[in-house]
């Protein structure tokens, strides 16, 4: 499928109330939105596996397709690649969460994504780092990581919001799955991301009342 053929297929899918509600929540958006929805996208990306370097981004759904082609190789090598390539030029979280959803090899080949992972939590590019904290939550908060991802997560030094938003985001899936490692790690992290984290962990519908009452009564005094 040619570039005129998606764009026409973009068109001929075009929703322009879903595109205004979801423009509505990524500010600064810099391509234009169709509203097609993520599933339908995710879908058509199958048949441009093989045609991923020929795909233009001039607009969300364009860089969506993408997005869920790269997720559909199936030789975690060739994927790593494109993966490495794609990664800078993510430049909102919507771009970058679907990316991580899309990589489910990563579950498969952790050894191989953690390599990735772990150089892009120190990247000065935030989005970059979102990916990382992104990638670390929906993948590496297991036995196996989970130590190597604490020690990343309070170390960090996120600048903007969704960046942020994502280290508390993995700082809540931690403390869900392994409360005992985590809880100690919470005073490590600075005032903001503290805040955030701990209201991640109260919305929650994983963590009981008991849990969540105490963390309400808990008072950091630089918190205040």
């Amino acid at each position: 499928m040619d570039n005129n053929n998606i764009k026409r297929w973009i068109e001929q899918n075009a929703d322009a109330k879903t595109a205004s509600f979801a423009a509505s929540l990524v500010p600064g958006l810099k391509h234009k939105m169709y509203g097609i929805k993520l599933p339908i996208l995710s879908k058509k990306a199958k048949e441009l596996v093989n045609n991923i370097d020929d795909l233009e981004m001039t607009s969300c759904e364009e860089i969506l397709l993408k997005v869920y082609a790269i997720g559909y190789i199936k030789d975690v090598d060739a994927q790593i690649v494109k993966v490495l390539e794609f990664v800078p030029e993510i430049d909102n979280w919507m771009v970058c969460d679907s990316f991580c959803s899309a990589l489910k090899n990563a579950k498969k080949y952790q050894q191989k994504y953690w390599l990735i992972i772990k150089d892009k939590a120190k990247s000065k590019l935030d989005y970059e780092q979102r990916f990382a904290f992104v990638m670390m939550l929906k993948f590496f908060c297991n036995e196996n990581y989970i130590d190597q991802v604490l020690d990343i997560l309070i170390k960090a030094k996120p600048k903007i919001w969704d960046t942020k938003q994502g280290l508390a985001w993995a700082m809540a899936e931690c403390f869900i799955r392994f409360r005992e490692k985590t809880e100690p790690c919470l005073s490590e992290l600075s005032p903001e991301i503290y805040k955030l984290t701990k209201r991640k962990i109260l919305d929650s519908k994983r963590v009981d009342a008991q849990v969540k009452q105490a963390l309400k009564n808990e008072n950091r005094v630089d918190c205040a």
